[in-house]
């Protein structure tokens, strides 16, 4: 039902027009009567906004020109119908300059307003439609977004990056640029849901179900609090991750905890289980990102349902800032080079017997080395999972190591075994290596990827890549990236979902105007041609 306020001074006026048809039958309810221009006003003000307002011209107090001019400019989209008698032309004129559409002559006939609400309610219904449909298409391209931005924060802090300029881009591109700050003050934060044992005896379905629960609470929990970005691993569907910036420049901020606190209170009110929590050391901007999650990891290790949080001894974390992506770097090179003795070199270094390293300190730098073989065994295990499933259980154990020698031992062993799945990419024949680079080429296509960047990120010849690239694809590496971003938007535009510019950011490009260019040289038609062709292709089948 569409909603009606009627506005004259004249009760029996008012009284007519509800006599004349059966409002209910048009469409339309009747919510509120004034008897000028001012009560009007105030009943709108009270939070009674009707969709169409009924009006007489002259009225004491304040009249419907006045009314109509003070209510445009406080409510724009409210519909207006004028009553006027054949003497009121002035009247009128000066309501058209206003934007009313519709008039109705005094004495009002039957006949002719049964026609003004049949024609405005097909507007209404129409309108309505607009607004459902767009707010739609802003609902499904937010939800897009948001699925590419968890993805994001997952691979910033498990895989290796491209470089810091291409992932300050990109998360610009997906509406993250605050993440890039410098000197932005951060947390990570891991909840992982503890399923009482025995609840799902019955049916083991039920958990699934359960999980998912579990991530849209979260995502719910954190979508209340701003700046407050939720992410997870579809490995671990028990596990949520999420990025919480700090509301000042003081790394002694609580805000962390109140969320945290907000998060376990909810999972326990909602979903009637327990949850455990690992709350990371703070962090400056992106370069410590990975230094964060692995903190928040290791907390969350140590926690029970019992607690909020392991509480982490200060000085141990200020030695936690050795690691650092130039660290990474050396460590990466070595062992995708194969050098054991200066992987090894550099791991000693970071676990110096002359420094007085406390166990929690030791135990963390194993987690960020167990990080980095990660990040490398992806790029290298070609799909298969079972090193990483194997690192993951590793990464869980650390704790239960005694001595700073027994660890460096499982170090030196892991490495080993990525080295060894390294070397069987690598060297076992070209195909392998091209695969593993194609690989990696799909997941990250919406980079400003090159040759060059690809050679050195997998620290091999730049022509020797280009030739091998080709050898295998069989087109030429910038012609494959071109590919799957055109494959990719041409799927969502089949889809007609989003809008232009929402694919354009999708697929890589930072400008709509340049994808439109490159959509069309890849497929003569632009983008918006071939939406619309397409979809008189499934009008004409249908």
């Amino acid at each position: 039902m569409y909603k009606v306020m009627l506005v004259d001074d004249e009760a029996g006026v008012r009284n007519s027009i509800k006599a004349k048809v059966n409002w209910e039958a048009a469409g339309f309810t009747i919510v509120a009567e004034a008897s000028n221009g001012e009560e009007a006003l105030r009943k709108l003000a009270e939070g009674l906004l009707p969709d169409l307002v009924i009006s007489d011209i002259r009225m004491p107090q304040m009249d419907g020109i006045t009314f109509i001019k003070n209510s445009k400019e406080l409510y724009p989209l409210l519909r207006t119908v004028l009553l006027s008698g054949y003497s009121d032309f002035e009247y009128a004129k000066a309501a058209i300059q206003l934007g009313v559409k519709d008039y109705l002559l005094k004495p009002v006939v039957r006949s002719e307003l049964s026609e003004l609400l049949i024609k405005i309610a097909e507007e209404l219904a129409e309108e309505r439609q607009m607004k459902q449909e767009t707010q739609l298409d802003q609902l499904k391209s937010s939800q897009q977004l948001l699925v590419l931005q968890e993805q994001m924060l997952l691979q910033l802090v498990k895989s290796e990056w491209f470089s810091l300029s291409a992932v300050k881009e990109r998360l610009q591109q997906l509406q993250l640029s605050q993440l890039a700050l410098d000197h932005l003050v951060m947390q990570l934060v891991t909840v992982e849901l503890r399923i009482p044992s025995g609840r799902f005896e019955d049916w083991s379905g039920r958990k699934d179900l359960l999980h998912l629960a579990f991530h849209m609470l979260g995502r719910e929990t954190a979508d209340k609090w701003q700046a407050v970005y939720p992410f997870h691993d579809v490995g671990y569907p028990a596990i949520l991750h999420f990025l919480v910036l700090q509301d000042e420049p003081s790394l002694k901020n609580d805000r962390t905890n109140r969320f945290v606190r907000d998060m376990k209170h909810h999972v326990k009110q909602y979903l009637k289980c327990e949850s455990v929590i690992g709350i990371g050391e703070p962090i400056i901007g992106l370069k410590q990102l990975k230094n964060g999650y692995a903190s928040s990891m290791l907390s969350w290790s140590q926690s029970t349902i019992f607690e909020e949080s392991v509480k982490v001894n200060p000085r141990a974390l200020a030695l936690t800032h050795a690691f650092t992506p130039e660290v990474e770097r050396k460590l990466m090179q070595a062992i995708e080079n194969l050098d054991m003795s200066t992987f090894k070199k550099h791991v000693g270094a970071l676990f110096s017997v002359n420094r007085d390293t406390p166990m929690f300190a030791v135990t963390f730098l194993t987690f960020r080395i167990i990080l980095l073989f990660n990040a490398v065994a992806k790029k290298f295990e070609l799909g298969e999972t079972s090193l990483q499933q194997h690192l993951w259980n590793c990464q869980m154990t650390i704790w239960n190591h005694k001595s700073r020698e027994q660890i460096l031992e499982q170090i030196d062993a892991l490495a080993q075994m990525v080295m060894d799945e390294v070397r069987k990419t690598k060297f076992s024949s070209g195909q392998k290596m091209a695969e593993a680079i194609r690989m990696y080429v799909e997941e990250n296509y919406c980079y400003d990827l090159t040759l060059a960047s690809l050679a050195d990120m997998f620290h091999i010849n730049e022509n020797y890549l280009s030739g091998l690239f080709k050898q295998n694809a069989g087109v030429t590496f910038s012609d494959y990236v071109t590919k799957l971003r055109m494959g990719k938007a041409e799927q969502l535009l089949r889809e007609n979902e989003l809008k232009l510019t929402d694919i354009a950011t999708l697929v890589g490009y930072s400008s709509s105007s340049y994808f439109s260019t490159s959509f069309k040289k890849f497929y003569n038609v632009s983008p918006k041609e071939y939406r619309e062709q397409y979809l008189a292709s499934l009008n004409t089948n249908n």
